[in-house]
């Protein structure tokens, strides 16, 4: 019976060689947030720009920059012809001048006056004179100093700088022409940092937030990732399209990026533990 106890042998081996191969791991329970990716396509824009304009009139002498030179915030940009207004600023100092002397004299002599009265050697009649005489020289004094800061500001006004840093867009205005107050002479582009904007459906209105997560790509530099948060969303939806705008701002050190690139954003949506969790 060779058979029959080859047949009794595997039976009896048999749940030691299942035990052998159904092996389990005990892992402790993880609760972890379920990862949704919103993938949306967008645009990198200029979070600013400026049409720069003079805000007096006159004509163009000094035209430092031009379409595409990066300027820094403050950089003379442009000049007008300020001739006159200088040597009306000069004139005014003159004058400005010659009052301080005229009110320290009278100024000096009401003081003296002051100090003869005391003693008695003087004329009351006389040192009130001289008082409302150094009074007129002050009220005279300072109505050249209102004066020469005017003619300073005006002066200054013949100058357009730069508000912030970016560069030249676009030209206005050529050496020589006559600019009128409040005409565009400049365009000046913010490009660091720079602002990326995407459309968010309806439907994901609640789940994109400020701080959201977001990996951005553009096509200009393949394989090259951006990892950023969303800033704002803007709570005013399109009425054409149900959507809503949210953007964030990401830096341009390098200055590889420009406005008017088109952007790939995946969002990375996370869902509370009401919602679904491992």
């Amino acid at each position: 019976m060779p058979f029959l106890r080859i047949a009794i042998v595997l039976v009896c081996c048999w749940p030691l060689v299942v035990s052998a191969q159904t092996r389990v791991r005990v892992q402790p329970v993880v609760e972890a947030p379920i990862v949704e990716e919103l993938p949306l396509s967008g645009s990198i824009i200029s979070p600013r720009y400026s049409d720069l304009s003079t805000q007096v009139s006159g004509i163009l002498m000094e035209l430092k920059v031009d379409v595409g030179d990066s300027v820094n915030a403050g950089d003379v940009l442009l000049k007008l012809d300020d001739e006159l207004q200088r040597l009306e600023l000069q004139r005014l100092r003159a004058r400005e001048e010659e009052a301080q002397l005229q009110f320290d004299d009278a100024q000096r002599l009401a003081e003296e006056a002051g100090r003869l009265v005391r003693e008695q050697s003087f004329s009351k009649s006389q040192y009130d004179t001289l008082l409302a005489q150094q009074a007129t020289e002050a009220v005279r004094l300072q109505q050249l100093e209102a004066e020469v800061n005017m003619a300073r500001v005006s002066l200054e006004r013949h100058t357009v700088r730069a508000p912030f840093s970016g560069i030249i867009g676009a030209k206005h205005a050529e050496l020589g022409e006559w600019l009128g107050a409040g005409s565009p002479a400049l365009q000046l582009v913010q490009i660091n940092p720079l602002r990326v904007q995407a459309s968010i459906p309806e439907r994901y209105f609640e789940e994109v937030r400020p701080g959201t997560p977001v990996t951005i790509s553009v096509d200009a530099y393949t394989g090259e990732l951006i990892e950023a948060e969303v800033e704002q969303v803007v709570t005013s939806a399109e009425a054409n399209t149900r959507s809503f705008l949210a953007w964030l701002d990401i830096s341009n050190d390098a200055g590889r990026l420009a406005p008017g690139m088109s952007a790939h954003l995946m969002f990375a949506l996370g869902h509370d533990a009401g919602n679904g969790q491992l």
